[in-house]
């Protein structure tokens, strides 16, 4: 059962739609975790992208890359997924900004040494 060509052109002009979308809140996103959800967003839409030309070229090599794709893809996600939480665990332990940290380490350092 052959898809239409149509529709596989339908599906492409929304996965571009998809990506716009993600492209803004890549640029407005207040917080890291908004731009990497909006990282991932346009790799799952360029994916997708090659499996609908995969199906409308009838090229099943391009299978093949989207495969190796998704899995490279996953491993990404973990590891900025780890980034995020690692950055925001560090903040979220201490009431202080990184600058506070700093001048509060200082003064334990000077008094360490008068004694």
């Amino acid at each position: 059962m052959a898809i239409p060509v149509m529709a596989i052109d339908i599906a492409l002009v929304l996965i571009v739609l998809g990506v716009l979308a993600g492209i803004v809140r890549a640029a407005i996103g207040p917080t890291r975790a908004d731009r990497i959800v909006a990282a991932e967003l346009g790799f799952i839409a360029a994916v997708s992208a090659i499996v609908l030309i995969a199906l409308r070229l009838d090229e099943p090599v391009l299978f093949d890359f989207a495969l190796i794709a998704v899995l490279i893809g996953f491993l990404t996600t973990i590891g900025l997924a780890r980034l995020v939480t690692r950055d925001s665990s560090s903040d979220a332990d201490s009431p202080t900004g990184p600058e506070e940290r700093e001048q509060q380490e200082e003064p334990e350092q000077q008094s360490g040494g008068a004694s």
